[in-house]
């Protein structure tokens, strides 16, 4: 009784210690478009906003070694307004503080300079919690950096959006591309570990006890 005791007590630590491990993974799925497609992103626009014309796509990302979404936002009216695509993906959380962020890259087209590259905004349900507008491009300027930022939040389900802007007109050619990828968001979890995993690591602790029982 005494060993059924104790294997019964590593099981129960096994499992605590890998829901931690699980917990503080990336609550997104697909951060960085690994999978070669988009889901379980979820593509959107602004209300007078394009991504561009066959945008968005999943290529490279300028500076290597992972993959982007690709666009090319933009109005499709011009108002003068920040217009043009977004990316959301919603996940669970058991509650507190998450950190999160994402890269985002603006390219020139190649021929002409554009007053503005684009304007990249990290959004958690609806509230813009950093943003970034690179300005002024040259033709043949590549600029890219980070959003990054933390936030309290309850239980449950939560949406992690990216905002791809421009206040001009998407002309196809005649625009700058601008990308994102890497996106994450870490703290509490909301997954459990994969059955497979917890099931080689409590049949080890079970040979461990069998074999102590048999000596």
């Amino acid at each position: 009784m005494k060993r059924l005791s104790i294997l019964t007590t590593a099981l129960l630590a096994l499992l605590i210690v890998s829901a931690g491990l699980a917990s503080a993974g990336n609550l997104l799925n697909n951060g960085s478009f690994q999978s070669g497609s988009f889901p379980p992103w979820v593509q959107g626009a602004t209300p007078n906003g394009t991504p561009g014309a066959g945008f968005p796509v999943i290529t490279a990302w300028p500076l290597g070694g992972m993959n982007a979404a690709e666009y090319e936002v933009g109005e499709v009216s011009f108002d003068g307004t920040l217009q043009g695509a977004t990316l959301s993906e919603t996940f669970s959380t058991t509650g507190g503080t998450l950190s999160m962020g994402f890269m985002w890259a603006a390219m020139g087209d190649g021929i002409h300079q554009n007053a503005d590259g684009g304007y990249f905004a990290l959004v958690l349900d609806g509230v813009t919690l950093a943003s970034f507008d690179v300005g002024t491009i040259n033709p043949t300027q590549l600029i890219n950096g980070s959003l990054m930022a933390t936030d309290p939040v309850s239980a449950g389900m939560h949406t992690f959006e990216i905002e791809i802007l421009r206040p001009y007109l998407s002309n196809p050619g005649n625009t700058p591309y601008q990308y994102v990828t890497g996106a994450y968001v870490n703290g509490p979890g909301g997954s459990t570990p994969e059955p497979s995993t917890l099931l080689l690591l409590g049949s080890g602790i079970a040979g461990v006890w069998y074999r102590r029982k048999r000596s």
